[in-house]
């Protein structure tokens, strides 16, 4: 699964758990503050996963970077040694 795959469903699957402690609220009232409090805790825990999916995207991204720098200094250098020699 991709990174964008992912971080969709969890920003889905949170916006769906908001939607849903709301209505548990609203039709249960004071008997249903518990489950509210514990659908609302699992929203965020879902939020808390999309930030931890979209971190471990950014560290890729840099890290694949990292590497195309380093592949291109190295190709730079061998260029101005072939350049020197002549």
């Amino acid at each position: 699964m991709s990174h964008k795959t992912a971080l969709k469903i969890y920003e889905y699957a949170s916006y769906l758990l908001i939607i849903g402690a709301t209505v548990i609220y609203f039709t249960m009232k004071a008997e249903g503050l518990a489950l509210t409090m514990l659908v609302l805790a699992l929203a965020m825990t879902m939020r808390m996963l999309m930030e931890r999916q979209r971190f471990k995207a950014c560290e890729e991204e840099n890290d694949q970077l990292k590497d195309d720098l380093r592949r291109l200094t190295l190709l730079l250098a061998e260029e101005k040694k072939k350049n020197n020699n002549k």
